[in-house]
């Protein structure tokens, strides 16, 4: 079991700052925040299972550094967590994540791809059927997050996701969204912020999708593929323009999978969007090796990063690294930790257990654990392991 002496997360929870009054505060708030990390980390799934669980785990009294005989009930979890400052939780746990990673040189990727979309918490606020919705931005090669905002009731994901950008440095960083993102106003401020981005473009945007719809469609239907590519080659060579290529085959579970991204810049002069560079055709073509039925789709996109910056396959790399966010982030807080199976109706409570899910995954991902369920079985034998990562 490795880790990394960047990962001095006990020592930041202690810059959150405690809601209670100092008379009768019996558990440190900082060791009650550390306690809920380390359960999540050896399986536990709610403040109520660690709660219990801490109570057989004697040797995490000592070493989360709390003072009183016993380790919290489930009830005093409850009590304090509804009562934090749920935004400087947030900005700590940013802040604790952009040192690290500042300090433990992780990436190797050099365009470094940074992903917002957002999640609905299943069970939040069953009684009157008011959802927490959360939008969070994680790295694309790593799938640590590195920050996490509400979208309240009156509101939706595009002021917040421009509030998400001046929550940490994103300058140098290609961000990646969904098509609900892809506005003129976010696009100007990731570009004010010195990042670039990369988003698909949908009917949400009828000019400038029916634009480039309207490049990439064939001008003959009736004429062979290799004839319409010559004549959009020479179409882009007349104009001045640059035009690249990409196609990669994937054969994994029983379907083969072709991926191609057509990138032009044809469009750069005439299209008055914020910073654009490129626009691209992604096109999905997926072959059933059992039934050979295929499917396929096609996607278009804009983005800010030159042709020199980046090629087809590079705009292809992000666009496929953006489901990161599903695959490494999502996914493992539903299916692993059963973030959707847990009620925890009450304020703010929702989201401080997402943030410290979110804590415990990115914990395991700064120390090279790729495997989150083998990880969480080895340290729910050894519990002083899990304090050692984070300490």
């Amino acid at each position: 079991m490795t880790r990394t002496s960047s990962c001095h997360l006990l020592n930041m929870l202690a810059e959150v700052p405690d809601p209670r009054k100092k008379k009768g505060c019996r558990h440190p708030l900082a060791a009650m925040l550390a306690l809920t990390v380390v359960g999540l980390l050896c399986g536990q799934r709610s403040y109520t299972q660690i709660a219990k669980w801490a109570r057989l785990h004697p040797c995490l009294r000592n070493a989360l550094g709390f003072t009183a005989k016993q380790t919290p009930a489930a009830s005093t979890f409850h009590y304090l967590y509804r009562r934090l400052d749920i935004d400087t939780v947030e900005k700590t746990l940013t802040q604790w994540t952009t040192q690290t990673l500042a300090s433990s040189h992780i990436s190797t990727s050099d365009l470094k791809g940074l992903a917002i979309d957002g999640k609905t918490l299943g069970n939040s606020h069953p009684e009157d059927a008011r959802r927490t919705h959360l939008l969070a931005a994680v790295f694309h090669e790593l799938g640590i997050r590195v920050a996490e905002c509400a979208v309240s009731e009156k509101s939706n994901e595009i002021p917040v996701s421009i509030e998400l950008l001046k929550a940490f440095d994103v300058a140098g960083l290609v961000i990646t969204t969904d098509a609900l993102l892809t506005q003129r106003k976010f696009c100007q401020q990731i570009l004010e912020h010195q990042a670039d981005y990369c988003l698909p473009v949908k009917a949400n945007q009828k000019q400038l999708y029916e634009d480039i719809r309207d490049l990439f469609e064939p001008f003959d239907e009736t004429d062979p593929p290799e004839v319409e590519h010559r004549r959009f080659e020479n179409l882009h060579a007349e104009a001045g323009a640059q035009l690249q290529t990409y196609t990669d085959t994937e054969d994994t579970k029983g379907r083969i999978t072709t991926r191609t991204l057509t990138a032009s810049t044809l469009l750069t002069e005439h299209t008055h969007w914020p910073g654009l560079q490129q626009v691209y055709q992604y096109t999905t073509h997926q072959k059933s090796k059992k039934t050979a039925h295929v499917k396929c789709h096609v996607q278009y996109g804009i983005t800010s990063l030159t042709p020199q910056r980046a090629s087809a396959a590079d705009l292809l790399k992000l666009r496929r690294e953006h489901w990161t966010i599903e695959n490494k982030l999502h996914w493992i807080r539903d299916a692993v930790f059963q973030e959707d199976a847990s009620c925890v109706p009450t304020g703010v409570l929702p989201q401080v257990m997402a943030a410290l899910r979110n804590t415990a995954i990115s914990v395991l991902r700064c120390t090279r654990h790729t495997k989150i369920t083998d990880a969480l079985q080895y340290l729910a034998a050894k519990p002083i392991l899990a304090v050692n990562l984070i300490k």
